[in-house]
């Protein structure tokens, strides 16, 4: 039996002091497989652009046929399924060590990308689970957006059998506010997104021609 496709899942490092993150945490909890397909997980350092570096290193390595990248968002819910990810960098990176204003994060490469994974069965299969979940047309102009334009813009650029996109998860309960989630909540989470994604593995890619008779 033929083994199903690698699906690379990304997370945050803990970042401004905090000792935890939340997508970091989340996605340890996570199975090595779910689907069928293999999940690989790698932790990406909350600074320009050593994140794309460190994002295009372990697509090149790992080679998958899909990409789910993670981040911290809110303190509470709804997780937030990103829709599109915006060629600009502005703000601090973790450390304050570099501080961009209005910066291309590909200075060729078009205003913006809507994210090419399964977002609208990921969505419906949190709602019918009964978890909060959004959509999102911004990511913001931090980390979080540029590792989902990096990745939408090397799957066009360089790696053109990759589908991505990017998913804020809430940050750690803490006890601070009500209707936070735990890491083992959100895992919970992304394995259902991860579950919706690997189903689309096998379904037939349609042709150029069928395409736009649909339109």
């Amino acid at each position: 039996m033929k083994k199903k496709p690698v699906i690379l899942v990304t997370c945050f490092e803990p970042f401004m002091g905090q000792e935890k993150n939340a997508s970091q945490e989340a996605v340890k909890l996570l199975p090595d497989e779910v689907g069928g397909c293999p999940i690989v997980k790698r932790a990406l350092p909350v600074k320009w652009f050593d994140c794309v570096y460190e994002l295009d290193k372990a697509i090149e390595e790992v080679r998958p046929w899909g990409l789910l990248a993670t981040g911290q968002g809110y303190p509470v819910p709804p997780l937030l399924i990103e829709r599109m990810g915006h060629n600009i960098a502005c703000g601090p990176d973790a450390d304050f060590g570099v501080d961009m204003y209005e910066h291309p994060i590909f200075p060729n490469g078009p205003a913006a990308y809507f994210s090419t994974f399964p977002y609208r069965a990921m969505h419906d299969r949190l709602q019918k689970e009964n978890i909060p979940v959004k959509y999102s047309f911004s990511a913001g102009q931090n980390q979080c957006n540029c590792v989902t334009y990096a990745a939408l813009h090397l799957a066009a650029a360089k790696y053109p059998a990759l589908t991505a996109g990017f998913i804020h998860v809430p940050m750690i309960a803490d006890g601070s506010q009500e209707g936070m989630m735990t890491s083992e909540e959100t895992a919970r989470a992304l394995k259902f997104c991860l579950e919706e994604y690997a189903k689309e593995v096998d379904k037939p890619v349609r042709e150029l021609d069928e395409y736009r008779r649909s339109l």
